[in-house]
This record gives structure tokens, C-alpha cells and sequence, in this order.
């Protein structure tokens, strides 16, 4: 399943409405303690500079609890602060620094923010404010897609999390946790978290935000309905703190769900309501996700207009060189839209963008997965190397203190080492296993077991440079499973995952050992095929989909029936290069689609691609496997 972040901020932690008042209340008797001072010249500048060092703790504390609730305000103080910034202690400056930090990731100047509070992990005099800015920098790097940083930081934020005391930076060290582990797919993981950010509850803020994690990890893994009562407690629970950042993401997490379900004119009722609110926040990231769902319920509503005004806005207010399922959609609305009016040269221009960014999410998810998997395997490859330090270091030690005995002694050194060397051998053997483990992860589908797309990608342009050099032929194939959706919603994703493995199986009957295959989509394979051309490709292909079509499987006491549709071109039609015949037979597909399925279309070198059938409402539709 793919994964989308929706309102996804630094995170921090934030005194709620009570602590507001009592920062109010000090605020007077500080100005008060001012008039006094004014009062009582004899006093002198002592006086007068306790209260303006008073003054300067109050705006800091006062910035820190506002930061998302109310950023106008926020941006003021903090521009403030800059302008006092001589007058500011040490300490000050450090917590300074880290608000201007979450300032700039919160804009989306995410080069800014990194070196900001990253600095301040190894240098700030305070330890919470060490681990609250080594959570931030972490939540930044995976929103800026550094994700091997991030999850090699997050180990030191677990690491550290016992010794943490102060409960606001512990909620914020296991919000980053969860939002992470849910990004990458770990959604046990990141419910886990999730449900200890409610119970330890800081500052009565933690059924806010952990329940915001939880119910995004329930609605990404198909657990949760729109009707459900958790979304609305969970709703008035940030509320109630004044967090309308934060219930503004459950609400877009309700909104996905009711999409999901067809209920379209709710959807719009949510969205539309709570619009102003969204763009008052000022957060671009979570403008374009509400404005490309908006679009969306739009378009499937019937109302073009708004849509095609929407997919716009939600466009415009998209993180520089982010390429975010809420941009995708919206380009793949402007696509549609252009297209139904007539206008093809705008239609082919979204479509191009469409692809390129479905392109790059794609390899992003890819990505942050593999990088998820190494620092995992790193962790435990250190893991074994210190137990096995460990090891030795107790055998030397045990050396030592036989140093001075006799000829028993020295057989048993000699035995000693010889442990030493073997248990050394059995730990190189184990590490290097476990390496070529996770490298065959990395090039495996975890579904089918067939090549994943890094690797299928991999695989063709090593063929097609080899075809190039001999001046051999060789042909593509893409094949998309008809329907695959609707298998999905009516049976269930286990029977969805049973019929591409049975795809895969049928396929591979009918492949050879030098041909290459891997599954490039959800439901969508690839094949080369070295030394075919395109006649002999076709006739391949037909054998594939009649023995797709063979596949008969029975659920519930219904029969599930399997169909495909191919696209076929070769390399004396569109060239040598990958990237061209994979366009190519993704332009015959779409032809196949749009002639009825099941069927095989070898490209004929004038198609302009058409609309895809059955386009994905969100990133989640797009990928139905759980693999």
C-alpha cells in the first residue's frame, strides 16, 4: 500500500489552552513588575532588566505554544525576538534557534531548517531541548526525503526515549516514531506508538495528536469506516486544545474515507466548510492536500468547474520539488478535465506531468522503503558486531587471569583463541548471509516474488544494451489486470493478492529463462523479450492473456473471473531506448483498455496515449496489493 502524509508538520509540543492563560497571567504580573520598576527609581537598570529578561522568557514560551495554532502571531514574536536578539541569554538563543528552525520547516525551507536544529542535537545546553530538536530534524528529513537520515536518527530518539523525563518532548519523540513507522508501511508499529502518545496524554494533548497518527495508520490499512465514532471524539478532543491544525488532519483522514465509500456530497460538506480555517493556517503542504481533495470530490460529483479551479489552487500551493500523491491527483484532474473539453494540447501536457510526478512518488516510496530496510539491517549488523565484542572482550579477560599457570593453562588459550576464531568466522558468515538476505529484498516483490520495478528497470537495459550491441531485436510487453479494483472491493485484498500470485504463476509458465519479468504497478507486469520481434511478441502475448483468462477462482460462493489487457512494441518500432518502449507499450495498453480489455494492441507508432480506465482516487487505490 502506498503511503501518503497528510498534514504532516515538524512536530512539537505545545502547552494547550490552560497553559495559555497561565502564560497570560504571568505576562501581567510582568508588566506590572515593569510599572513598579518605573516607580522605584531608586531601583535603578537592576530592576528593570529582571523584567525584560522576564519579558524575553514569555515571548519564548509564548511562540512555543502557538507555533501551530496561531502562526501570524507566531512569525510576529519570532521576528520580535530577532530584533532582541543581543539581549537574549545563551539559553534563550538556543530555544530561539529552534523555533526559527520549526518556522522554516513549517513553511517547507526544509535546507533551512535541518542544519538548524541539527546543530542544536549536538551543542544545546539543555538535554530536552537536544531530544524535542532531534525529533523535529527527524520528522524534517523524512518530509524532505532523507529518509536513511531520518530512520538513523530516529534509532538514537528510541535509544534515548527512557532517559527523556520531560512529557511533552517524550510525546513528541513517539509522535515521530509513529508518523514514521506509518510512512514506510509499519502500521502496527506506528498504531503502537500512536496508543502510547494517548495514554501518557502531556498536557492533555496526546488523545489529539496520538489519536491524529493512529486513525491515518487505520484508514491507510483498510481498518477503519468514515462512520466511525473515534473520528469526531478525536475531532473535539483537539479542539478543546485549540490544535484546529491537527483536526483539520482528521478531518482530511475522514474526507479520504468517505471518498472511498462514494459519498461524495459528504465528502465535499466536510471539505468545504472547513476550507477557510485551512487556508488561514498558512501551511502550504496541508492547503494542497485539502485543495486536491476537493478537486477530486468535485470531479466525481459532476461539477468540472470547481474541479478544474481546485486541481489549480492545490497545484500552486505545492511544496517546491515535492512530488506528493495531492499533486499527482490534481494534475491527473486537470488531465481529465482538458480532455473532456477538447483541449489536447492541455490534456497531453497535464498527462506528461501527471506521469512524471507518479514517476518520482513512485521511486520515493521506493526509496524510503530501502532505506527503511538498510538502517534496519545496519542496526542489527552492529548489534552482532557488539555482542561479538562483547564476547571476546569477556574470553580476553578470562585470558588474563590464566596468564600464570602451567601447560593445562596454555592448551586452554590455545582452545580459547581457536573459540575466538570460530566464533569470529560464524559472525562474518551470519553478517554477510544477512546482507545478501536484504539485497535480494531489495530486488524481490515481497507479493509475487517475481523482480521488483528497480530491478525489472535494471535487468531490460542491461538485455536492450546487449540487443543494441548485436543488433538483435527485442520486444516489451506491459500487462494491466482488467478490473482489479473491483476483485479488491468485492473479495477482499487477500483474494486480490491470491490472483496475482496465480497471475504470476500462470505467466512464468509461459516465459522463458532469458526473458525478464517484474511487476511495475499494482496490478500492472512487465516483460522483455530478448531476440522477438514484434509478430512473434504479439503471438507470446496472446499466450499470456488466454492463460490469465484460464483463471478460474471461486470466493464465497462466487466466481471471480480474471481478464487482462497487453500492450506490445519492439525495438525496430521505437528504438533501443527503455524508457521509449515502455512509453510506447503503455500507449498500446491504454488502447487495449479503451477497446474493451482483454485483448493484446501492439503499438503502431501514431497512438497518443488516452485516459487510463479506472484511475485511482488516491495513492492508496493505486497500489492494491499489500505487498
Amino acid at each position: 500500500m502506498s503511503t501518503r502524509r497528510p498534514w504532516q508538520v515538524p512536530i512539537t509540543v505545545s502547552p494547550g489552552r490552560a497553559e495559555q492563560r497561565r502564560v497570560s497571567k504571568d505576562s501581567a504580573r510582568r508588566w506590572l513588575l515593569g510599572g513598579i520598576a518605573s516607580l522605584c527609581l531608586f531601583a535603578g537598570e537592576p530592576l528593570l532588566a529582571a523584567a525584560d529578561a522576564e519579558e524575553v522568557a514569555a515571548m519564548l514560551q509564548r511562540a512555543d505554544a502557538i507555533k501551530s495554532v496561531d502562526p501570524v502571531e507566531f512569525t510576529r514574536l519570532i521576528d520580535q525576538l530577532h530584533a532582541q536578539l543581543g539581549e537574549l541569554s545563551a539559553q534563550q538563543r538556543e530555544h530561539l534557534q529552534y523555533l526559527q528552525g520549526w518556522r522554516f520547516a513549517y513553511s517547507g525551507d526544509y535546507a533551512k531548517a535541518i542544519p538548524l536544529l541539527e546543530s542544536l542535537v549536538d551543542s544545546a545546553s539543555d538535554p530536552t531541548l537536544q531530544f524535542r530538536a532531534g525529533s523535529t530534524a527527524t520528522n524534517v528529513r523524512a518530509l524532505s526525503t532523507q529518509y536513511e537520515g531520518a530512520f538513523l536518527q530516529l534509532n538514537k530518539l528510541l535509544n534515548k526515549l527512557p532517559e527523556v523525563t520531560d512529557k511533552d518532548a517524550r510525546l513528541q519523540g513517539m509522535s515521530v516514531a509513529a508518523d514514521l513507522y506509518t510512512l514506510v508501511g509499519e502500521y502496527d508499529l506506528g498504531i503502537h506508538y500512536a496508543q502510547l502518545v494517548v495514554k501518557e496524554n502531556a498536557r492533555g494533548r496526546g488523545v489529539c495528536r496520538g489519536e491524529q497518527i493512529r486513525l491515518d495508520a487505520m484508514c491507510k490499512s483498510k481498518r477503519i469506516k468514515a462512520d466511525d465514532p473515534s473520528l469526531p471524539a478525536a475531532i473535539n478532543a483537539c479542539l478543546q486544545q485549540g490544535e484546529s491544525l491537527a483536526a483539520n488532519a482528521i478531518r482530511t483522514t475522514q474526507a479520504h474515507l468517505l471518498l472511498r465509500e462514494q459519498r461524495y456530497d459528504d465528502a465535499i460538506d466536510v471539505l468545504e466548510k472547513h476550507y477557510s480555517e485551512v487556508e488561514q493556517s498558512r501551511y502550504p503542504r496541508g492547503i494542497s492536500e485539502w485543495e486536491s481533495l476537493m478537486a477530486r470530490a468535485y470531479q466525481l460529483r459532476g461539477s468540472g468547474v470547481n474541479a478544474q479551479r481546485m486541481a489549480l489552487r492545490a497545484v500552486d500551493h505545492a511544496v517546491k520539488d515535492q512530488f506528493t500523491p495531492p499533486l499527482i491527483g490534481a494534475y491527473r484532474v486537470l488531465y481529465e478535465e482538458a480532455e473532456k473539453h477538447g483541449d489536447i494540447a492541455n490534456a497531453i501536457a497535464y498527462l506528461k506531468k501527471s506521469a512524471a510526478a507518479d514517476k518520482a512518488y513512485l521511486d520515493d516510496v521506493t526509496a524510503r522503503q530501502l532505506a527503511y530496510e538498510r538502517v534496519k539491517s545496519n542496526t542489527m549488523s552492529t548489534k552482532s558486531q557488539l555482542e561479538a565484542l562483547n564476547q571476546e572482550n569477556k574470553l580476553l579477560q578470562l585470558q588474563r587471569q590464566l596468564d600464570g599457570k602451567a601447560a593445562e593453562t596454555s592448551r586452554l588459550y590455545i582452545a580459547l583463541l581457536m573459540l575466538v576464531v570460530v566464533f569470529i568466522a560464524l559472525w562474518a558468515y551470519r553478517t554477510k548471509r544477512s546482507q545478501l538476505h536484504f539485497m535480494k529484498l531489495s530486488q524481490v516483490d515481497g507479493l509475487t516474488g517475481i523482480s521488483n520495478r528497480p530491478r525489472f528497470i535494471q535487468l531490460a537495459e542491461t538485455v536492450l544494451e546487449t540487443a543494441r550491441k548485436s543488433q538483435q531485436q527485442a520486444s516489451v510487453v506491459l500487462c494491466d489486470l482488467d478490473h482489479f479494483k473491483a476483485i479488491n472491493d468485492r473479495f477482499g485484498h487477500a483474494a486480490g493478492d491470491h490472483v496475482l500470485r496465480q497471475a504470476v504463476i500462470a505467466c512464468q509458465s509461459h516465459l522463458r529463462v532469458s526473458d525478464i519479468f517484474g511487476r511495475v504497478g499494482g496490478e500492472e507486469f512487465g516483460v522483455v523479450l530478448p531476440g522477438c520481434g514484434l509478430e512473434d511478441a504479439k503471438q507470446r502475448a496472446e499466450r499470456l492473456r488466454v492463460a490469465l483468462h484460464a483463471i478460474d477462482l471461486t470466493y464465497q460462493g462466487e466466481r471471480c473471473q480474471v481478464s487482462s489487457s497487453f500492450g506490445v512494441t519492439s525495438t525496430e518500432v521505437s528504438g533501443y531506448e527503455l524508457r521509449q518502449l515502455l512509453a510506447h507499450a503503455d500507449a498500446a495498453l491504454y488502447r487495449a483498455k479503451a477497446a474493451g480489455r482483454d485483448r493484446v494492441m501492439p503499438y503502431d507508432g501514431k497512438t497518443i496515449p488516452q485516459e487510463r480506465p479506472d484511475p485511482p482516487v488516491n495513492d492508496e487505490l493505486r497500489n492494491v496489493g499489500h505487498a
